[in-house]
């Protein structure tokens, strides 16, 4: 239910040789060029040309990591899929030819940028106050596409985050054990599960009865 709109492909592709100082081989050819398949907020799907061999070693990492420092993988497929990577970020991908008793080929390289993830929690609508006593207050809230949510309240002029916070799946509550003739401050918000949270709503000021 959750609406996140992932590009599945940029043409980000900087493809490029690198002599590898510690087993590269002549006798071993480098493939050709590296294709993006996939590319969304967290992981990337890579293919490579494979007329030049039938195994690889792949190597990746943050865009100026030293080789010998990222993650290494080796692989007989022609394609890859790098996962659990954080959006938004640059990175680098170096792979070479596996050519085994021969060595190893030059490396080729791919630079490429993860997108940001586009994520749609709806924010709550129209925050109302419903019941009101001496120790507690009833609010309501239009559920808005939504169906789980946080209720966060406290002495009116509290920062948010720093209030009492209760969770719900119902789109109405009642907040008690309040102080009669006090102000609070209470906001709602969604609860999106994977997708994180919602904006929170506007303030909803309200003072118990005596």
């Amino acid at each position: 239910m959750k609406k996140i709109f992932l590009v599945v492909f940029l043409a980000i592709i900087m493809v490029s040789c690198k002599k590898d100082d510690d087993g590269s081989n002549n006798n071993c050819d480098a493939p050709a060029v590296i294709t993006v398949v996939q590319l969304n907020s967290t992981s990337l799907l890579f293919e490579w040309d494979t007329s030049t061999g039938t195994a690889w070693q792949i190597e990746y990492g943050p865009t100026g990591f030293q080789l010998g420092t990222g993650t290494v993988a080796q692989t007989s497929q022609f394609n890859y899929l790098i996962e659990n990577l954080t959006p938004s970020t640059s990175y680098t991908i170096y792979l070479r030819n596996n050519c085994g008793s021969d060595g190893f080929s030059d490396y080729i390289t791919l630079d490429f940028i993860t997108l940001d993830p586009v994520i749609t929690c709806n924010i709550p609508l129209d925050l109302t106050q419903i019941g009101l006593g001496s120790n507690f207050i009833d609010i309501t809230w239009n559920e808005n596409n939504e169906t789980a949510w946080e209720v966060e309240y406290g002495l009116v002029g509290h920062p948010i985050g720093s209030g009492t916070v209760e969770p719900t799946s119902q789109n109405s509550y009642r907040i008690d054990g309040l102080t009669p003739a006090t102000t609070y401050e209470i906001y709602v918000r969604a609860n999106c599960g994977s997708d994180g949270f919602s904006e929170y709503t506007d303030a909803l000021v309200i003072t118990t009865n005596n």
